[in-house]
């Protein structure tokens, strides 16, 4: 039976040892932290008996290695997906703007969402269309060195365009502004949502926690399958001998009977691991050289708990706001704000007077007087920035050893830092081993 490490719980890890761990091969899974789920799992707000997860992570059904697991895991009565495209947008003055699918005639009825999506002139609608048309005949030659901002003006997509459209979408998928973005990478998500499928373009909601979507059914069949998982166990030293990890050691404990590690932690957590040689000196292989130049952005996530719940619509996107996303949990709501590394170093006061404001401002009808309990949830390195520097940069990070393998979303080299890609990278992995 071959013995497999597994370094990191995130979902990437948590994937790569469920798949590994149907071959029958033996896994020990080791997380640095706590608890496993990485940057995907829940908590619990006693107050009120509820769930609710470090952030909200938008799913959608174009999300094919992330939909199978799930249904593997028996969690599919824990997902609902919408029967069509439908998002709602709000505008500064509450103004309520909806972008819908109303036939299943593909693609016919996501051209027609567009064409009826009355926050744009016709004119820009039109031009949306034609930039969305344009998606299947671009070439990757031209966009690999291009910014989305820089591809959206080429194609004729003008500020009001931008600001109460596009903004919004690639600061939702990619954690970063247009300007920084890569136009080469968001085509991949564009293509993705708009040409593989008249269910790609429906969005996936949680009816529970993502922890009890995933880690919880994972970690179940792990143990049952007698694979041991460590928690609050950090990698610290790998040792190489003959272009193999002979050897790696934690902060805990020694492990040299195994087959092959998987490496399943972000380029930045890689850039602090030894790497040490057969005669004892610590080097660093190429692949640690270059994790360091991994760039991130943060997630700022606000949880309120309400007296009373006014919000009708399940999520909304926000037009030209501080705050992006607003998802209705019921009991409590969730907002979310992408690229938020400036209102991330704030403190509490000041994040809510921010928050507060811009509801007040979209939803007249909220007041602070509803809100009868907070949680403010910081990922200061939720993802990575994937501009046009990382495109390159993620090609070049391969594992110099034979027995060694590194995946997670950053490794998925055609989409940006997503569940999809977590997931994919860890099932995937089961054809090197």
């Amino acid at each position: 039976m071959k013995k497999i490490i597994v370094i990191g719980g995130g979902l990437s890890g948590l994937t790569a040892a469920y798949y590994l761990s149907k071959k029958n091969y033996h896994i020990t899974l080791i997380e640095a932290s706590p608890k496993l789920g990485g940057r995907t799992y829940s908590l619990i707000n006693p107050k009120f008996d509820d769930t609710f997860d470090n952030g909200q992570h938008l799913m959608m059904g174009c999300y094919n290695a992330t939909l199978n697991l799930i249904n593997e895991l028996s969690s599919k009565d824990k997902i609902e997906i919408q029967k069509k495209l439908s998002v709602v947008f709000v505008d500064e003055n509450s103004n309520q703007f909806e972008l819908e699918a109303v036939t299943n005639f593909y693609p016919f009825n996501l051209l027609l969402a567009i064409l009826k999506y009355k926050a744009l002139s016709l004119k820009d609608r039109m031009k949306v269309i034609d930039f969305i048309l344009d998606i299947a005949c671009c070439f990757k030659e031209d966009l690999e060195n291009l910014t989305v901002l820089e591809w959206l003006l080429l194609k004729n997509q003008n500020d009001e365009t931008i600001n109460k459209l596009w903004e919004i979408l690639v600061v939702g998928t990619m954690n970063c502004s247009p300007e920084k973005a890569s136009a080469l990478i968001f085509s991949n998500v564009l293509r993705e949502i708009f040409l593989t499928g008249n269910s790609s373009a429906k969005i996936v909601l949680t009816k529970t926690g993502l922890s009890q979507i995933f880690v919880d059914p994972i970690k179940e069949i792990l143990h049952k399958n007698n694979n041991e998982i460590k928690t609050s166990e950090k990698l610290e030293n790998i040792f190489i001998e003959k272009s193999r990890v002979k050897k790696i050691s934690t902060n805990k404990n020694v492990y040299e009977n195994f087959d092959d590690i998987i490496i399943a932690i972000p380029p930045y957590a890689i850039s602090k691991l030894n790497f040490i040689d057969e005669n004892g000196k610590i080097f660093s292989p190429l692949s640690k050289i270059l994790a360091d130049d991994f760039k991130y952005s943060s997630i700022l996530n606000i949880h309120l708990w309400l007296s009373e719940n006014i919000f009708q619509e399940k999520f909304y996107g926000l037009l030209n706001s501080e705050i992006h996303w607003i998802f209705n949990h019921g009991k409590h709501i969730s907002i979310t704000k992408s690229n938020a590394d400036l209102i991330s170093d704030m403190n509490k006061d000041q994040i809510l007077e921010i928050v507060y404001s811009e509801l007040k401002n979209y939803f007249p009808i909220f007041s602070v007087e509803k809100v009868v309990d907070i949680k403010i949830i910081k990922e200061k390195r939720a993802t990575f920035i994937p501009d046009v520097a990382s495109n390159v940069l993620r090609k070049k990070i391969i594992s110099e050893f034979d027995n060694l393998h590194y995946i997670g979303d950053w490794t998925t080299k055609e989409f940006p830092s997503t569940i999809e890609g977590a997931i994919l990278s860890g099932k995937n992995i089961i054809d090197s081993i």
